[in-house]
């Protein structure tokens, strides 16, 4: 397994503008493309995840602004997180709506060389969600893109519907299995049920205590259940504390190297 950084990990220094938060820029604040220089040098991981929500303006300028801060800093990203739309609406037309949304952000992850893009579930209608990921997976096929589910709430908080929608929906369509996103008493089933089709693994922390231990939940069960899966792919930093952010991304990086020591950087 390899290590990525995802941009949702340092979400208070991208785009930190004074215009747009009322404070100051500070020296850890950045523009999205200079988020891989960013993660390489701090961080000495060569992998990232992207999410939309830090691309304010995808225009083809912007958009090689940031394939080429992933170039010369020899970073790839690994996935581009989509939270526009709302695939299970039950408004056929608002849903056509946001399904070309999606449509154009699979076209962007296609655009900086993501191999995957994860769409939300929506929290509306199973069917319709199932018709939206088949309709998606088979854009994405077209562009290159594999599609991801993620357990992030609505919909994909149950895992029947996780399993429905997998077994629905057979190619070019993964998933995201986030350590943090389930309640305790569903975490390891729902880790077990979803790894086995990961494209990617949301290695989720939140703050810290004070001797540098992470005791929200059983991380090393989490960690132990994908490695045993068999996947070798990106295990991707997701740091949702409230504390220092550059700072809670290097403890969940020294937590998973002490539990996987063979877990790679770059």
């Amino acid at each position: 397994m390899q290590l990525a950084v995802s941009s949702w990990s340092l979400r208070s220094h991208i785009n930190n503008e004074p215009s747009w938060t009322g404070r100051p820029v500070g020296a850890r604040d950045f523009p999205v493309y200079e988020f891989p220089r960013y993660v390489k040098e701090t961080f000495g991981v060569d992998a990232v995840e992207v999410c939309e929500i830090h691309i304010p303006r995808p225009d083809a300028a912007r958009l090689d602004q940031l394939k080429e801060s992933l170039q010369s800093s020899d970073v790839r990203v690994v996935n581009v997180p989509i939270d526009v739309g709302d695939i299970s609406q039950p408004d056929a037309t608002k849903r056509e709506h946001d399904l070309k949304l999606i449509e154009f952000w699979l076209d962007v992850a296609a655009y900086l060389g993501s191999p995957a893009a994860r769409v939300n579930s929506g929290s509306g209608n199973l069917e319709s969600a199932i018709e939206s990921y088949q309709r998606l997976a088979r854009y994405g096929e077209q562009v290159g893109v594999r599609l991801v589910l993620e357990n992030h709430g609505g919909l994909s908080a149950d895992l029947g519907n996780i399993q429905r929608m997998l077994e629905s929906v057979p190619s070019n369509f993964g998933t995201s299995p986030d350590f943090g996103n389930f309640p305790e008493e569903k975490r390891y089933d729902g880790l077990a049920l979803m790894v086995p089709r990961a494209a990617v693994v949301h290695a989720k922390t939140y703050d810290f205590n004070a001797a540098g231990e992470f005791h929200n939940f059983d991380f090393a069960r989490c960690l132990s259940i994908v490695r045993d899966s068999g996947f070798d792919g990106y295990l991707s930093v997701e740091f949702e504390g409230k504390g220092d952010q550059p700072q809670g991304v290097r403890q969940t990086i020294d937590l998973i190297r002490r539990l996987e020591p063979s877990v790679q950087a770059a």
